[in-house]
């Protein structure tokens, strides 16, 4: 089952303007899609939550889609697009996997799996053989000021399970966040950056109040990327990729300007809600707002990938639709282009990389299959 469509992504490269006949490079590139299903073998596979809890291994050979029902890991071959083999796992015990949100597969045939406060470290052999709560470690613990913890909603560990940064903050909701904190979880060190570049991010931060109590909120979410000597992270709400050099305590900030979105949502002011059907009415207006996503790796390009959204037009009195926009960064972190997808194209809130392609998370009639957005750079 195939469906094929081309765009043409444009990116301007300034060469130079220090003369009246230098010229702006147009640099192109078209991405193709195509649609492939999955061969599950007369299995039924879980595809649940959008396949939020599943990963591509280091190769980029397998994908491992984990059922949290079962306790299932569903091992997908991305080369021959079929079922390769379902692993069964246990959630209570020594090495239980417990009730995971994340999980990572390791070069050692291993996985991690965080529910955002226990990491669970497992073997080639399906052993645990080292469990972190984030709550508990001594060193990370002690380098928290009083009163302050890691943010639940905004952190990220590195592909290889070895460092965790993310932000750290009070229990107020509507607190401006204190800095960034990194983490070495196998040398068992960190380091807390103190920061206000990321303050913007409790704009039109929602709280709910009911009878007394907090009950829910909403609010701008951060996205980490660490590593042994940087942190990458970027904003749900404006077009932009921040990276702090740990060794040499600098923060550069990369503004993107895009042609078809806006480039940031409209501030505002952090409200307290103490009725749900207005706390409702006012997270769907800011859900109209130009949300960006996760900037993916590709490990064997250097490149990063990122889908955004935002309220393209109303039809009606309450039919939105809304545009759907890839956008793609060199290792330089450098605009490569980007292209309004089609409007079928429903914003993927996970998707992996193999051999330079993004592949996005479709299903077909129950079974399991794959959007992939082809690239060509005019030189491949």
């Amino acid at each position: 089952m195939n469906k094929y469509l081309t765009l043409l992504l444009l990116a301007a490269v300034m060469i130079s303007c220090s003369k009246p006949s230098d010229i702006i490079e147009q640099r192109t590139f078209t991405v193709s899609l195509d649609t492939v299903q999955v061969d599950s073998k007369d299995e039924i596979l879980f595809l649940n939550y959008f396949l939020g809890v599943s990963t591509l291994d280091p190769s980029q050979k397998f994908l491992y889609n984990l059922n949290v029902r079962e306790n299932i890991l569903e091992k997908i071959n991305l080369e021959t697009l079929s079922l390769d083999t379902l692993i069964q796992l246990e959630r209570e015990g020594p090495n239980g996997i417990g009730s995971p949100f994340k999980i990572i597969a390791l070069e050692n045939g291993g996985f991690v799996f965080s529910n955002n406060y226990t990491l669970r470290y497992m073997d080639a052999n399906r052993q645990v053989t080292k469990q972190t709560t984030l709550t508990r470690e001594p060193y990370i613990t002690d380098l928290l000021p009083s009163g302050k913890s890691l943010s639940v909603q905004s952190n990220g560990i590195s592909n290889d399970g070895r460092y965790l940064a993310g932000l750290y903050e009070t229990s107020e909701m509507s607190d401006k966040p204190e800095g960034i904190v990194w983490f070495d979880l196998e040398n068992n060190t960190g380091k807390l950056i103190q920061t206000q570049a990321l303050d913007f991010i409790r704009e039109n931060n929602l709280t709910l109040e009911l009878e007394g109590q907090i009950r829910g909120g909403f609010s701008t979410a951060v996205f980490f990327e660490p590593s042994q000597d940087k942190i990458l992270f970027s904003p749900t709400s404006r077009n932009m990729l921040m990276i702090y050099d740990l060794a040499a305590d600098s923060l550069i900030t990369k503004k993107y300007d895009s042609k078809l979105t806006s480039n940031e949502q409209k501030p505002g002011e952090a409200k307290t809600i103490t009725d749900l059907n207005e706390f409702d009415k006012l997270r769907e207006d800011l859900l109209k707002e130009v949300t960006f996503g996760e900037w993916e790796l590709d490990s064997k390009t250097g490149y990063r990938w990122r889908f955004s959204k935002e309220l393209d037009r109303t039809i009606g009195e309450d039919s939105l639709i809304f545009k759907t926009v890839v956008t793609a960064i060199d290792e330089n972190f450098e605009l490569l282009g980007e292209a309004q997808l089609p409007q079928d194209f429903v914003f993927p809130y996970s998707f992996w990389i193999r051999d330079g392609m993004p592949y996005v998370f479709l299903n077909i009639d129950d079974e399991l299959a794959f959007v992939r957005l082809k690239p060509n750079f005019g030189n491949d």
